[in-house]
């Protein structure tokens, strides 16, 4: 995972908030407005709680208790774990590994500019494993379609055949392997 990516660059900038003094019901209704799961809790403007899907589900679903009669501030999950939208991406997935929570709200300025997701962090460390797998791919091509026609020198190394270690490489049959094992090939299916 690229580590000095900023949580500027990957956080989502759009959050759904309520205040503290909302019912769970109406916090509800805008989580399913925005296909969200989360919804950041504020007070007088400013970001004191959260509340997940899961905080509904545990504190009034599975307790039989009317979303309508609860308020966002009575099941919140505070105080609220933050971030700055210039913390690095490694830093934060390891804050959100440590302090066991899947999201964390970005501010700047002491305002609420976004949130990062676990997710987005899966997100982005998918997107650098693939690219670092196409660009180690490519390399591996360069190295093979850069040495000219097959049975050409290829550097030193272990022989792909029998193992030993050689000054002298060949590309044979699809395989490095050193001059001996080279004309051992040869013997066996002729000269190509």
């Amino acid at each position: 995972m690229e580590t000095d990516i900023p949580l500027r660059d990957i956080m989502v900038r759009e959050v759904v908030k309520g205040d503290r003094e909302l019912n769970v019901m109406e916090a509800a209704k805008l989580m399913k407005k925005y296909d969200v799961d989360s919804i950041v809790v504020l007070n007088n403007g400013e970001p004191v709680g959260i509340v997940t899907q899961g905080d509904i589900i545990s504190e009034l679903v599975s307790k039989d208790i009317t979303p309508s009669t609860v308020k966002l501030k009575d099941i919140m999950t505070t105080p609220l774990i933050t971030a700055s939208s210039n913390d690095r991406l490694s830093d934060i997935a390891k804050k959100m590994a440590t302090e066991r929570i899947r999201k964390i709200p970005v501010i700047e300025d002491e305002k609420l500019v976004g949130i990062v997701a676990d997710v987005d962090i899966l997100a982005v460390s998918s997107e650098m494993n693939s690219i670092l797998a196409e660009l180690i791919e490519m390399n591996v091509e360069r190295e093979i379609l850069g040495t000219g026609s097959e049975g050409e020198g290829m550097g030193q190394g272990i022989c792909e055949k029998c193992a030993s270690f050689s000054n002298d490489l060949v590309m044979k049959g699809g395989l490095m392997v050193c001059e001996t094992c080279k004309e051992e090939m040869e013997m066996e299916t002729g000269p190509e």
